[in-house]
């Protein structure tokens, strides 16, 4: 500040006598203006000299800070269908007008269903609730090590996907404002179903349902599965507080081809309120195709026995087996080939299954050469050892390929194999996991996978007649383990390979929800193409309009993704730009939202949120209380902020303004009186 004032000093000095020495030195001819031009002159030139020196100085800049208040609106289909969108658009405006709240907080407006997005308009349609993770995208978007900050959480609390809300503990406060009614009444819902999604013509397949009931009294009542309007399956159920869960399990035989639609329906108690829970749809996809497979061994083994008898169990299936003997094969003529403890013999085999784009089957052992395995094949490798050990198996309940259930493979003998980690290369899920010396490992014993052009199936371990052997000692039969077995065989022949385009859609969706058709094209050697232009025909066979939609090519596959779908059935048929090749398909859209299963407010979950987040529970019917609650607590209060800022005069652009108007003003009033 020192040297500012001094080099100030001098720039007024040295002004001073610039003005000075053109207007009164030497002896200069006196008129009546000339001190006003000495004086622009210095003004020019001093202010000039005060921008180039620049001097700066500090100030302090104070201001306050407020706490942030966000506020999360659940825009979930559920809030209308309980008919509180209204209550909740009005609360949502009293926020917005208390004048009080906004001077005292920074105010956020979001809301949220699968995802938190900035609020603009509240449709309430979005139908599904993911409260677990708007609540922590919400702490990552506010995160404050100091304090934190408060949350208007303004929802019904039903959430229908992702984690339990219920044991999460926000980093911020949480204040839950409860929508709908709290009151509980009793209800019986169907929780989970569990089925195949295709069945051999003539085959009986199982179907497994789950029911809930919630209430504290014994009621009972009448489960009924329907194919169409025709009831096919009928059982009374009851229910108490005692035992609320029931598992139904029946099976029924598939007698006709194509997709059949049923749907399973429990008959109301007394006095329930919500009966859209009370029913499930689902679909089976029955297929007029015998299954040739093909077993190859190049030695003779007791689990040859057991996978010959297991799979000619079903008449719709024939088994070849060559032992040794791996000549003369038309690969094409099979629907999966089980490749049993691959040696040097099975080198010549892996290229012509590749090339004929056939399903397989690899079970591996104690004789398995896995030189061969790692290098004609690419999906999964193992280090090589010399080491044996012993795989006891472990249901996998999230496996999701096709419907299975737990059969006590606890109680199985271990399999027998060489010691090491598989590891995969591709995409996987596991069916069983291994479990090594009483740990249970996440390295799969029993995986499926799948290859553009096939399906896969791979097992690491040898001794599955033993599995056969004990579930005839368990049970006195084979059925389990042929149930089990056959279903993995069913699952693994699944795929056409004689056509060249292979369609992968559900066929049963919901209004609600897109129905993605996936479609692999592949050329006449069975070499996936991903140059050709597929298009999708849809047909609505209410009004047969019919639409055309281009397929977008994705790594390997052709999609398309449907959205906005109306009730009722469709058809479809896949075309190749440039190509006779065709495809078909159909599915059915329902008219089911599953945030449509609530019909009262989930106050209890709400309730462990409050405790997890030390917070109390609003009421959307009395906003003036609940507002109160936020705008009186002492712990979010306007922070009071300075800093200590450098200011430079080069920022005055006014200085450089004076200079102009100066200079400007002394040439005018120069070359007006003839002095230039």
């Amino acid at each position: 500040m020192i040297t500012n004032a001094i080099y100030l000093i001098i720039a007024f000095a040295l002004a001073l006598v610039v003005s000075v020495f053109l207007y009164f030195y030497p002896n200069k001819k006196r008129y009546r203006f000339q001190y006003g031009l000495a004086v622009l002159r210095f003004i020019s030139v001093f202010t000039l000299l005060v921008l180039l020196i620049n001097p700066k100085w500090e100030k302090t800049k104070v201001w306050l800070v407020k706490p942030n208040l966000v506020v999360a609106v659940d825009n979930s289909s559920s809030i209308s269908y309980i008919n509180a969108s209204k209550k909740v658009v009005n609360f949502v405006s009293t926020l917005q007008n208390d004048t009080e709240l906004q001077d005292k907080f920074k105010v956020s407006y979001l809301r949220f269903g699968k995802n938190v997005q900035q609020m603009d308009t509240l449709s309430f349609g979005d139908s599904q609730t993911n409260q677990t993770a708007a609540l922590e995208q919400l702490d990552a978007l506010y995160s404050n090590k100091s304090k934190k900050e408060p949350i208007l959480f303004i929802t019904d609390g039903n959430q229908t996907l992702g984690n339990d809300y219920g044991y999460y503990h926000p980093k911020n406060s949480v204040y839950p404002i409860v929508v709908g009614d709290t009151t509980h009444y009793d209800d019986i819902v169907i929780t989970q179903l569990n089925t195949n999604q295709y069945s051999w013509l003539d085959n009986e397949f199982p179907v497994e349902i789950f029911s809930l009931y919630k209430g504290s009294k014994t009621v009972n009542s009448v489960l009924s599965v329907y194919e169409g309007g025709k009831r096919i399956y009928q059982k009374r159920i009851t229910f108490s507080k005692k035992h609320n869960s029931v598992t139904t399990r029946f099976t029924t035989t598939s007698k006709k081809l194509g997709v059949h639609f049923y749907h399973v329906v429990l008959e109301p108690i007394a006095n329930e309120k919500n009966l859209r829970n009370n029913r499930r749809d689902f679909s089976i996809e029955v297929l007029d195709q015998k299954a040739n497979i093909l077993l190859l061994s190049s030695f003779y083994h007791p689990d040859l026995g057991a996978i010959k008898k297991s799979i000619e169990r079903n008449k719709q299936r024939k088994l070849s087996l060559r032992v040794a003997d791996f000549k003369n094969i038309n690969f094409s003529d099979y629907q999966l080939v089980i490749l049993y403890q691959p040696t040097e013999q099975f080198a010549s085999v892996f290229p012509k299954i590749e090339k004929a784009a056939v399903n397989s089957f690899i079970i591996t052992g104690t004789h398995t050469n896995w030189n061969i395995l790692n290098k004609y094949q690419s999906s999964f490798r193992k280090d090589i050892t010399s080491k044996l050990e012993n795989f006891l198996p472990v249901y996998n309940a999230s496996f999701s390929e096709y419907g299975t259930k737990n059969i006590g493979f606890d109680q199985w003998p271990p399999l027998r194999g060489i010691f090491g980690t598989p590891s995969f290369l591709v995409p996987y899920q596991s069916l069983l996991s291994q479990k090594i010396g009483g740990v249970t490992t996440n390295y799969p014993l029993l995986a499926t996978y799948k290859e553009a052009k096939a399906k896969k199936v791979v097992l690491f371990g040898e001794g599955i007649w033993k599995w056969r052997m004990n579930s005839i000692l368990q049970s006195k039969s084979s059925e389990d383990f042929d149930r089990f077995f056959g279903s993995l065989i069913q699952y693994a022949s699944q795929y056409s390979k004689h056509d060249q385009i292979h369609l992968d859609y559900p066929k049963l969706c919901f209004s609600n929800q897109s129905q993605v058709i996936t479609a692999f094209f592949v050329d006449q050697n069975y070499q996936i193409n991903s140059d050709a232009s597929l298009w999708l025909h849809l047909t609505n066979k209410k009004d047969n309009s019919t639409k055309k939609i281009p397929f977008s090519l994705a790594n390997e596959s052709y999609k398309v993704t449907l959205d906005e779908l109306t009730e009722g059935n469709y058809q479809f048929k896949v075309s190749v730009e440039g190509s006779s090749q065709m495809a078909y398909g159909g599915f059915k859209v329902l008219d089911y939202d599953i945030e449509q299963q609530y019909s009262t407010a989930n106050i209890d979950r709400l309730k462990l949120l409050t405790a997890n987040a030390n917070t109390n529970i609003g009421d959307i019917d009395n906003p003036e209380k609940s507002i109160a609650a936020i705008k009186n607590n002492p712990q979010f209060k306007s922070i009071q902020k300075s800093k200590k800022v450098s200011v430079p005069i080069i920022n005055w652009y006014w200085l450089l303004g004076i200079i102009i108007v100066s200079l400007s003003t002394e040439w005018f009033i120069r070359k007006y009186k003839g002095l230039i």
